[in-house]
């Protein structure tokens, strides 16, 4: 309510409570003029004053009461709006739909509201504006066409309402613009602390710190600090990957591969690179993926019984890592065959045992024992065959094999390089051992022990688990000291 408004309720209100009678006393006196009247105290008189007091001084509540009210209900924030592209801008909008405040999340965002007064403009009106700015800035174009719509709202009704209004005018504008756009949308609830708190970390918003939350939880090996520094767009593009799809998040679109060389330059480097021809192989999955800190394309294909698989840097069609898994074998111990597979003299359905496994990977790999660290190795079993996993590093380089558990042939084998991986590391002996202790107990009281190397991680860790007691214990270890990052304990 504006002031002047305000005012003249007020001045209506102690009229109304207290008439003015002047005029009316004033001729009544006149026509007794000469008449002595006796004047005699009225109790009631007074009474009467007091009502009246009492009844301008309710007006007055009422009036300033439902100012108060209008007030309140006109600058209570109800519904927090964020939109991201790289950019990340916050509107925080009251019941009626107008903006309260309009706040830049990043450097980007800062850029997107220069010489914008959005405070007190209807909802639509601002976001016509930032939308605008985001084309003309180019945020948002062919190449990189998604933008993240999030509503926080403690009215889940209201917040669903206005997320798929705000999603329909932003495909509007861009419609307008000639741009296919990607939208992505979501609802979320207020008071998230650990979620803010991570968002409020790494410079985002809550909105954007969701749908990464969600992608993680679908797929351990993304990490939420990698995927902070990303744009809507590369999110997108890993979101149609079945590993990583998000939940509770509505899609329109598809998003934009443009910046990249696309899928059938990725295909022809990864059959180049096979030695095999288009027209024999038959194509699996293709999906993009993020490896090492780069965007790249996952491809699977097949030919006579193998199958090929291969990461493709989706900037420039660098190998950046593949594999091939098949069942041919060669026929001397220690050769190497034309699919990267080898066998050892052991005796077919005989354990060959953790010792030769390990050996027959080094051999393939071209490196002894003592060149090797961080070396793993896992008893399995896979659709009934007996196999060992063994896992190691040379320097920068991470080598994983599968080995057939009775023939110590190779069943699968990938070989990676981490330029950015740690190398001096405690080792994966002492971080079962740092594992161990913190639990209380020996390697001998627990069962499945496993430790797994993440070396190529923003933090290099050591992943150690185990059973004892009925309860199952989970330990990170930093690779380089040894620290405990984090420690989990749940019933077996």
């Amino acid at each position: 309510m504006k002031e002047q408004e305000l005012n003249r309720r007020l001045a209506q209100a102690v009229e109304h409570a207290a008439p003015n009678e002047l005029e009316s006393v004033l001729s009544r006196c006149e026509e007794r003029k000469g008449t002595v009247i006796y004047m005699t105290e009225k109790k009631h008189f007074a009474v009467s004053r007091r009502m009246v007091s009492w009844a301008a001084a309710a007006c007055l509540v009422l009036t300033l009461g439902l100012g108060v009210g209008y007030y309140r209900l006109t600058n209570t924030v109800a519904s927090v709006i964020s939109l991201d592209v790289n950019p990340s801008v916050e509107l925080s909008v009251n019941n009626k739909q107008k903006v309260l405040k309009a706040t830049a999340i990043n450097q980007d965002g800062v850029q997107i509201l220069e010489g914008m007064d959005l405070e007190g403009t209807p909802l639509n009106v601002a976001l016509n504006a930032i939308v605008g700015s985001l084309l003309k800035n180019g945020y948002v174009d062919e190449l990189a066409n998604s933008i993240l719509i999030t509503v926080e709202d403690d009215n889940a009704a209201r917040g669903a309402a206005l997320e798929e209004s705000l999603a329909g005018e932003v495909d509007a504008i861009l419609t307008s613009a000639s741009v296919n756009g990607a939208i992505l949308s979501q609802t979320v609830t207020t008071g998230q602390q650990d979620l803010q708190a991570k968002a409020d970390q790494y410079g985002i918003t809550l909105g954007k710190a969701t749908l990464i939350q969600s992608m993680v939880d679908q797929n351990s090996m993304l990490s939420f600090e990698e995927l902070a520094g990303l744009s809507v767009n590369e999110l997108n593009l890993l979101a149609s990957n079945p590993q990583y799809q998000p939940t509770n998040l509505t899609s329109t679109g598809t998003a934009s591969d443009g910046a990249y060389i696309g899928v059938e330059k990725a295909k022809l480097a990864a059959f180049t690179h096979a030695g095999v021809s288009a027209e024999d192989v038959t194509m699996g999955e293709v999906d993009f993926d993020y490896e090492d800190g780069r965007m790249v394309y996952e491809l699977e294909f097949y030919l006579n019984g193998v199958e090929y698989e291969y990461d493709v840097d989706a900037s420039n069609g660098v190998i950046v890592k593949y594999s091939q898994d098949g069942k041919q074998q060669t026929q001397q111990s220690g050769q190497t065959g034309q699919q990267g597979q080898s066998q050892t003299t052991a005796q077919s359905g005989t354990d060959i045992g953790q010792e030769a496994a390990k050996q027959a990977a080094l051999t393939h790999a071209g490196v002894t024992a003592d060149q090797a660290t961080n070396l793993v190795v896992e008893k399995d079993w896979d659709d009934g065959r007996l196999e060992y996993k063994v896992d190691f590093w040379v320097d920068k380089v991470e080598y994983e094999y599968e080995i057939d558990g009775t023939t110590g042939a190779v069943l699968k084998n990938e070989k990676e390089t981490h330029q950015n991986a740690a190398t001096q590391t405690i080792g994966v002996e002492q971080a079962k051992t740092i594992a161990l202790q913190a639990a209380g107990y020996s390697a001998d009281q627990v069962r499945e022990l496993e430790v797994s190397s993440e070396l190529d991680d923003r933090t290099p860790h050591y992943e150690v688990s185990f059973k004892a007691d009925g309860m199952e214990y989970e330990y990170k270890i930093q690779a380089q000291n040894g620290t405990i990052l984090s420690q989990e304990k749940d019933w077996d």
